[in-house]
């Protein structure tokens, strides 16, 4: 058996690869001194400590660095914040580190109260990869659509359609949004058609309210702090978010879905969808999920989810597009023409 240890600075290091394939530099710097200070006993190992008993996929490295980056925000760190990128500060992560690992130490019973949290990262970038399958349902189906999100955490991507969504090939959503995905598609869905979202609703274990000073400090605090423009996304939907209201109960995904779907609808095209969603869920939620949707027919099951070393947008079983986590690179992977 590996020691905690070691399971846990192998959990950081895997992180930090993929924020530096993900364009954030300060991150991946900040975690790879993480991981060494782990090893050496040092404040990192404080505030871990036991949580390697958790799943790989608990987004562990995740939850540290947005414990940090909210303590960060709320002002309680003001000589960190001169280097955090989010706070206006340099970026520069050799400067950072000995101030973040100082704050581990001094703060370390808040932070691990922080860690010990879930995981709210339900990035709205993923409605640029989503949208195409939005779109398809309602191309296939002509009819209005039912959205319903189980781990909606804020609710932010039931408003996808309140956003603009731009590629060569064509257009769609507001032009006037606050949030606009422009530079998001290798290669894109057919963008140029209608769709309209006559209901929506969401659940979340822990949900969140954007539009609270609570709520938006939570979304924030889980956005890298080197990555502007995925912050200004996120501002723009919580202003949305205002305008738009959603209800995310807090409930089971399996029991609301079993709920909403108990009474077949066939005024619309009712579509459950998830992002990043069922790394988060045990095997007999899964199972209890999957029993819900197969009992209910006439029902669009889109999601998002990873597969390997990519993201895979499926609808049923038709693999619809792939990605990356934020929702860069879509990749549209069906003749839609045909259909």
């Amino acid at each position: 058996m590996r020691a905690p240890a070691e399971v846990l600075s192998r959990r950081l290091r895997r992180q930090a690869d993929w924020c530096k394939q993900l364009d954030s530099p300060f991150y991946a710097a900040l975690l790879h001194s993480a991981a060494d200070d782990l090893e050496s006993g040092g404040p990192v190992a404080g505030v871990l400590e036991r949580l390697d008993e958790e799943p790989g996929t608990a987004a562990l490295a995740l939850r540290l660095m947005g414990a940090v980056h909210r303590l960060v925000l709320d002002d309680t760190l003001p000589a960190l914040a001169r280097h955090y990128p989010s706070a206006g500060g340099d970026g520069d992560a050799s400067a950072a580190w000995p101030l973040f690992r100082d704050a581990l130490a001094e703060h370390r019973d808040v932070l691990r109260s922080l860690v010990e949290r879930g995981c709210q990262t339900n990035e709205v970038g993923r409605s640029a990869a989503l949208v195409g399958g939005f779109l398809e349902v309602a191309h296939r189906s002509g009819m209005p659509l039912r959205i319903l999100e189980i781990g909606a955490s804020a609710g932010l991507n039931l408003r996808w359609d309140r956003y603009r969504y731009e590629s060569p090939a064509g257009a769609c959503g507001d032009p006037s949004s606050r949030v606009v995905f422009a530079h998001n598609y290798d290669v894109p869905p057919p963008l140029n058609r209608p769709a309209e979202v006559v209901e929506r609703k969401g659940c979340d274990l822990q949900p969140i309210d954007p539009t609270s000073e609570e709520g938006a400090l939570t979304l924030r605090s889980f956005i890298w702090a080197d990555q502007l423009g995925r912050l200004a996304q996120l501002d723009g939907a919580i202003a949305i978010a205002a305008d738009v209201p959603v209800e995310v109960e807090r409930m089971d995904a399996a029991s609301f879905l079993e709920r909403e779907l108990a009474v077949p609808r066939r005024d619309v095209a009712t579509v459950v969808f998830h992002s990043v969603f069922m790394q988060y869920v045990d095997e007999a939620g899964r199972v209890k999920i999957a029993e819900a949707l197969a009992g209910a027919p006439h029902v669009y099951h889109l999601r998002l989810e990873p597969e390997g070393s990519t993201f895979e947008v499926r609808l049923g079983d038709e693999l619809l597009a792939t990605c990356l986590p934020h929702g860069t690179h879509v990749v549209w992977n069906v003749d839609s023409s045909a259909k």
